[in-house]
């Protein structure tokens, strides 16, 4: 009579297969974490370019475009910062172009220019080792540059 002693074989094939899979959950929860933050930035740019093109009074001329016919710089970054998604926290949004008042790239407000443009970045730390590898480009280690960009006409 044969007696099939195969003890640890189960523990030692978990050890093999765990890693690899809490990889892969993590790098699923990373995707997930990435895509939310992507639109949610896209929104938010979209949501401030929408603002800053909406004419406050429609019986002024429609093809006058001056500081006082649409929203101003101020409106608009609190537009940008009120649709921020609570996952996203503030200070990594990538804000160069104007620090002092927090506020992402807007062109053409309070210019006499037909198309407001927004732009903005944010850096999204991963939680998955070594993925930062992976995506490669000019991130930041264990961090990926997420952007947006939305141009809208003027009203």
């Amino acid at each position: 009579m044969r007696v099939n002693k195969k003890y640890g074989q189960g523990i030692v094939e978990i050890a093999l297969a765990l890693p690899i899979f809490l990889l892969m959950i993590m790098g699923v929860f990373d995707f997930g974490r990435a895509l939310h933050c992507w639109t949610n930035l896209n929104f938010q740019c979209i949501q401030a370019a929408r603002a800053g093109s909406v004419r406050k009074n429609q019986l002024i001329a429609p093809n006058l475009f001056l500081s006082t016919t649409h929203a101003p710089k101020s409106e608009i970054v609190d537009v940008f910062w009120q649709f921020k998604s609570p996952i996203m926290d503030k200070k990594d949004f990538n804000i160069a172009i104007d620090p002092v008042n927090n506020a992402p790239e807007i062109n053409g407000v309070g210019l006499n220019r037909r198309e407001v443009e927004v732009k903005a970045t944010y850096d999204l730390t991963l939680i998955t080792p070594f993925m930062y590898a992976l995506v490669g480009g000019e991130n930041k280690e264990g961090a990926v540059t997420l952007s947006a960009f939305a141009v809208e006409r003027k009203e």
